[in-house]
């Protein structure tokens, strides 16, 4: 089924270009379009969703919307310079390319700033999975979805305290949160019967969904190009066209493009799009890992996407796969497989499924890395600019798939000049 936008007849159609193929372009093309906009899309890569958005956790989990800048965080910080294996890495030779993004993170670790942000990410998270399930539902989009929320598994009962008082602070703003004892937690997650004998108990979260990113950006591209909106792969756009505080298109490899508004939805990039505008975003790359095991032929395989919390790193179904994601880095932009890394993902599998990982053919298993935009303060920036008809849609982190349909609408409804169904505040471009 083909749904088409509102009405545009006697109205002046805007041409809004966006850049940025992966799941917060395509999701900002979906929103712009539905409300009677010409939309094209350009992607620098190949394909679209090969960035941060191909191999990510496959998760939608508005219970994780605390930034990574948490009280207390500079400590950690500073001991994993000279920890290998610490889950939240930073590298010597990345601190001078970091020193001015880095005082802002710190800056907005304290408690206040941190909560602040938690309440405002949740929101959107919360909005933006109600949007994801109404996209999926109107279109009919395929992407091994599954609704059945996720578990947060603990070995140490003082470790569950802090995850469980930040669901118990985000529970008035309406997340539902399960507190479960061992047996229930199997009762939820029957697979996990071989480590009973190490788990005191597990958070979970209902309202969380899972799926795999790359074949949401998929579906969505078909469902758009179906409308006959445009989009464009192997684009590389060099510069935003700027002229008396306007912009009027982009410029790329092989020529300019021209549009009445812009939005920039390029993610790490985004910083390096913006020199010569007089903008600036404080955005960083924060190196992510994932491995993906072929479970095909196992059988009884997990359900439900599990967070393992004395590991820091989760592990999700898709279909007849496993997928091991976890761990962030900060190494500028390398982008070298780092084998301790996905070392440590295979033995979370191996620490977790234990039975299931002696069945699996680990030399099929599929590593990967890329970039997280992580903002400064931990939110995402959404909106207009100073520059007239530039607006952005970037830097959400390790939340990207959750916050993405969500992000998109917001934008479409501050582009319109509508009612928004959440606060835009929080995100503004110039906070």
């Amino acid at each position: 089924m083909i749904f088409r936008p509102a009405s545009t007849k006697g109205k002046s159609v805007q041409k809004t270009l966006i850049i940025g193929g992966g799941l917060l372009g395509l999701s900002t093309a979906k929103a712009l379009f539905d409300q009677g906009r010409e939309v094209e899309l350009v992607e620098a890569r190949e394909d679209v969703g090969l960035g941060a958005s191909y191999a990510n956790g496959g998760m939608l989990t508005a219970s994780m919307s605390a930034p990574w800048n948490s009280p207390g965080v500079h400590k950690h910080l500073a001991a994993s310079l000279f920890d290998p294996s610490s889950p939240m890495k930073l590298h010597l030779k990345a601190v001078p390319s970091l020193f001015c993004w880095g005082l802002k993170f710190l800056r907005n670790s304290t408690p206040r700033r941190h909560r602040q942000a938690v309440e405002s990410n949740y929101g959107l998270a919360r909005y933006s999975i109600d949007q994801t399930r109404l996209w999926r539902e109107q279109l009919g989009l395929e992407y091994e979805y599954s609704a059945v929320g996720s578990l947060n598994v603990f070995r140490d009962r003082a470790a569950m305290a802090a995850p469980q008082a930040l669901a118990e602070m985000l529970r008035p703003a309406g997340l539902e949160c399960q507190q479960l004892d061992v047996e229930a937690t199997l009762e939820r997650e029957p697979q996990l019967y071989d480590i009973r004998d190490q788990l005191v108990g597990a958070l979970y979260f209902p309202g969380d969904e899972s799926g795999d990113a790359h074949l949401f950006c998929q579906a969505l591209r078909h469902s758009l190009q179906s409308q006959g909106v445009k989009i464009s792969t192997g684009v590389r756009v060099t510069g935003l066209n700027v002229d008396k505080g306007r912009i009027h298109g982009v410029s790329t490899e092989t020529g300019e493009l021209r549009a009445d508004t812009v939005v920039v939805a390029t993610g790490t990039q985004t910083p390096a799009l913006l020199k010569g505008t007089g903008l600036s975003l404080p955005i960083a790359p924060a190196k992510g890992y994932s491995v993906t095991f072929n479970a095909e032929g196992v059988e009884s395989l997990p359900t439900v996407p599990v967070i393992d919390d004395a590991m820091h790193a989760a592990i999700s179904p898709l279909g007849n796969r496993l997928r091991a994601v976890g761990t962030a880095e900060f190494t500028g932009f390398d982008d070298r497989l780092s084998q301790v890394r996905i070392d440590n993902l295979v033995n979370l599998l191996k620490a977790v499924y234990p039975a299931i990982a002696a069945r699996i053919d680990m030399q099929s298993a599929e590593p990967w890395t890329d970039f997280r935009p992580m903002s400064s303060d931990g939110k995402p920036f959404i909106g207009g600019s100073r520059i007239k008809g530039l607006y952005f849609n970037a830097g959400h982190g390790h939340l990207g798939w959750t916050k993405a349909a969500g992000s998109a609408c917001l934008l479409a409804d501050l582009m319109a000049g509508r009612a928004t169904s959440i606060d835009a505040a929080p995100f503004g471009v110039h906070r």
